[in-house]
């Protein structure tokens, strides 16, 4: 099977040949042109011979002009839609482009995006996030409203230059917020830019991450496939084979990668394909493996799977 088919057979849960294969790591190119950012993703596929590519996205939301920290109400009401072009993201908007006319259409490619509610604690309010829920949950909600319209801009014209999903990333996990919070400040969110997107791509990929999952608040998110750490807190392929009929997309320990050996990757390989059989599985690590990770080890759990 060609690549393309390959997946959206995987997609489709028709049998495939083998599983889709891909993995992924950051590249530190958040200070880099669009085109070197797009270089280093072509390169990365090419020299790993991935079944699609999933483009990571490091250029950073920005920060309300004139504000270096937001940590108060007043703070948030600061956000208001923006250009996307003219924002460090439109620079991931003209990486898009590079790499969709480096792949000539050979292969699928997603990219990636932060949900509103990590993208406001990893790019804006930080350490103040938990004093905000507790203290200015209108003012909050508020906020998130904003950067959640940004994003769906954002995620539409991602699609546009040829992104076949993209690959949402939600921490919908008790290690970064409570129950409560999450069905407060981030489900919302997270349905109304899926359903913002939904129909416009054809590999929209939910990424839970975490290991504390509230997995049972995710299996009705409108996406294509499910990607999570089933070996880093789980559930295993097989389990989460019984909740949801979504494409599985997992099998890699990303934690543990760079410090284990081929013969263990390649017995993790063969595990999680018994577990995943022949239709909707994707091979994939749960999440980004370390930089660091040196080649033979990221080939040999490519050659596992085509064994």
């Amino acid at each position: 099977m060609k690549k393309i088919e390959r997946v959206r057979a995987a997609l489709a849960g028709e049998t495939v040949d083998r599983p889709p294969f891909s993995i992924w790591y950051h590249f530190g190119t958040q200070h880099a042109s669009s085109e070197r950012a797009a270089q280093a993703h072509l390169e990365f596929y090419d020299y790993y011979d991935l079944d699609f590519l999933k483009v990571m996205n490091d250029y950073d939301y920005p920060m309300p002009l004139g504000l270096e920290t937001m940590e108060s109400p007043e703070d948030l009401k600061r956000l208001q839609p923006f250009n996307i072009e003219r924002s460090p993201l439109g620079n991931q908007l003209r990486a898009l482009e590079y790499i969709a006319k480096g792949l000539r259409g050979t292969a699928l490619f997603v990219d990636t995006l932060f949900n509103a509610w990590n993208t406001i604690r990893r790019n804006l309010v930080k350490e103040a996030l938990p004093g905000l829920m507790a203290d200015h949950p209108r003012e909050l909600l508020d906020a998130l409203k904003v950067i959640n319209q940004n994003l769906i801009r954002y995620a539409l014209a991602s699609l546009d230059r040829g992104s076949a999903g993209i690959f949402f990333s939600v921490p919908a996990s008790a290690e970064f917020l409570t129950l409560e919070h999450y069905e407060k400040f981030m489900r919302p969110f997270d349905i109304e830019f899926l359903n913002a997107i939904k129909g416009k791509g054809e590999m929209h990929i939910l990424h839970a991450h975490g290991e504390k999952l509230y997995l049972d608040r995710l299996l009705d998110y409108p996406v294509q496939a499910i990607s999570w750490a089933d070996l880093n807190g789980g559930p295993s392929i097989s389990a989460m084979r019984q909740k949801t009929s979504l494409t599985l997309m997992g099998g890699i320990d990303h934690v543990k990668f760079a410090y284990t050996s081929a013969k263990v990757i390649r017995r993790q390989v063969a595990e999680a394909r018994a577990q995943g059989g022949p239709a909707k599985f994707i091979l994939a690590p749960g999440c980004s493996v370390p930089t660091y990770s040196f080649p033979p080890l990221i080939k040999a759990a490519r050659d596992a799977g085509r064994e």
